[in-house]
């Protein structure tokens, strides 16, 4: 496991259509401009590129590095909206099923709920977990239920037709929660073409939120004692354009203190596995 990774987040302007076969050439143009930059994971947004298994698990082969993207799955008659993560080898690592889906990926796009379920997937550098879009900021429960389950990180892709100043929010409120850190990516700004209706996806402001990295117990303790807002949580926060940002994420500061935080504010908690 490694306590620093290089995270490259991919926010891409799509074509209009979601389905529209470009952008799997977009995307896959976007992931060649990530070369030579050593990267441990990139994570591109929901519904991004739709569909291109077969060539984005080739792409994160000759990045050597993972790749988190926006697919749609097609099992038992049923099309799910997933994040699909591929190791350095472009091997399928999991996919983690949208539970929380919206009336309109249903009503026009044909999206059905997951199970209900989360999964931690590992990496060699920790533990991913991957709750897409409302999954995370809607509710508390993919958040927590991946932290119990020993999760170092949580990735989570959206698009936002609304809310999208609320994901900020409910994504610094999770990372506070489960102490952990938090990556958030989302397209540009521009406008989508569904069923022949165009739909304003209010884009950017993709996110790494995360604690303030920490050396030892005395430094915890020191910070904790005066902390008063976690504004300073989010370290990178993207504008609406199309680009592709690397960041620094430390992992060692939530797997060294979090049980500490939990039990300094009275969290009750499972421990993580």
């Amino acid at each position: 496991m490694k306590d620093n990774i290089r995270v490259a987040l991919v926010q891409p302007k799509p074509y209009p259509s979601f389905d529209d076969p470009r952008n799997l050439g977009h995307a896959l143009l976007l992931l060649e401009k990530c070369r030579g930059e050593d990267l441990d994971l990139v994570v591109l947004p929901e519904y991004f590129p739709y569909h291109g298994e077969r060539e984005v698990a080739g792409a994160a082969r000759q990045l050597n590095a993972y790749v988190v993207a926006g697919l749609v799955e097609t099992e038992g008659g049923r099309t799910f909206n997933t994040a699909t993560l591929f190791d350095r080898s472009g091997r399928l690592l999991g996919r983690q099923r949208k539970n929380n889906v919206a009336s309109l990926e249903r009503s026009d796009l044909g999206i059905v709920p997951g199970d209900g379920s989360y999964r931690a997937f590992t990496a060699d550098f920790g533990r991913i977990g991957m709750p897409v879009a409302a999954d995370l900021w809607g509710q508390p429960e993919a958040a927590r239920q991946l932290t119990d389950l020993g999760a170092d990180m949580l990735v989570s892709i959206g698009v936002f037709p609304i809310l999208r100043g609320h994901c900020r929010t409910g994504a610094l409120v999770r990372a506070f929660d489960n102490f952990i850190p938090v990556v958030t990516t989302n397209t540009a700004d521009y406008n989508a073409l569904i069923h022949n209706r165009r739909i304003h996806l209010h884009g950017g402001h993709s996110l790494v939120i995360q604690p303030p990295k920490m050396l030892d117990r005395h430094d915890f303790r020191r910070w904790l004692r005066s902390v008063d807002t976690v504004d300073d949580w989010v370290r990178v926060e993207l504008d609406e354009l199309e680009q592709i940002h690397v960041a620094e994420v430390n992992l060692s500061t939530a797997r060294r203190f979090r049980k500490e935080f939990w039990e300094r504010l009275g969290y009750q908690r499972l421990p993580s596995l």
